[in-house]
């Protein structure tokens, strides 16, 4: 499996800007041949707390993802907002080369005014079963009794983690490398840019490979 990580440049409450910058990306990676392309969390919309607006556009933005899978014959993996009745989900999806969306994850691990999900399930693809969560789920507890259940071969983390302190340094990629070894299962995460970087661990918690700021991660797994 060919993974194109993509750390987008995300403007907060400048749906057109992203959409631009989206497209953008996306054509950068698939002059690389991917199977999947994989953008961060709610990285068509941004979020400022606490202006959930754009949920508004959680049909449109599933319409625009859909479309480009189905014309480029790739998975697509991307986080969105997502109002449900009175709720209003941190979701991330997995749309196939069909144009349909395989996988769907509400995040776990949110703060007060968000629901929040309590499930956790996997797809199959031709490379194996294949989870997603989001940022902060990488170290719920829940999360964590719940991959080692469902066994997934990958798991993918999309992330909005903006430290005050700048880039990602040693000791948070150490943390994540902790809670990868104890998940058992390859995970792929990719950030936001501003601060951007993208990692992939081994099952063992091994960094296998990374980038920083806003470039491409392409890797084979």
């Amino acid at each position: 499996m060919k993974v194109a990580l993509i750390p987008m440049r995300v403007i907060t409450g400048d749906f057109n800007a992203n959409a631009g910058e989206f497209h953008r990306r996306f054509r950068e990676a698939l002059k690389h041949r991917p199977d999947v392309v994989v953008f961060p969390e709610y990285c068509l919309t941004g979020f400022e707390m606490w202006d959930f607006s754009g949920a508004d556009l959680y049909d449109e933005i599933i319409e625009l993802t859909e479309n480009l899978a189905s014309k480029s014959g790739v998975h697509i993996i991307l986080g969105l907002l997502e109002r449900d009745g009175n709720c209003i989900y941190n979701t991330a999806v997995m749309v196939s080369p069909e144009g349909r969306i395989l996988l769907k994850h509400r995040k776990f691990q949110e703060p007060m005014k968000f629901c929040t999900g309590n499930k956790l399930e996997v797809a199959s693809t031709p490379w194996g079963r294949v989870g997603i969560i989001i940022c902060g789920d990488l170290y719920n507890g829940e999360i964590l009794s719940r991959v080692r259940m469902a066994k997934p071969d990958y798991l993918f983390v999309p992330m909005e983690y903006t430290p005050d302190y700048g880039p990602l340094n040693g000791e948070d990629v150490r943390a994540m490398s902790g809670r990868v070894r104890l998940l058992g299962t390859t995970v792929l995460v990719v950030n936001s840019f501003p601060p951007g970087g993208a990692w992939v661990f081994e099952r063992n918690g091994s960094l296998k490979v990374s980038s920083e700021g806003s470039s491409l991660l392409l890797v084979e797994v």
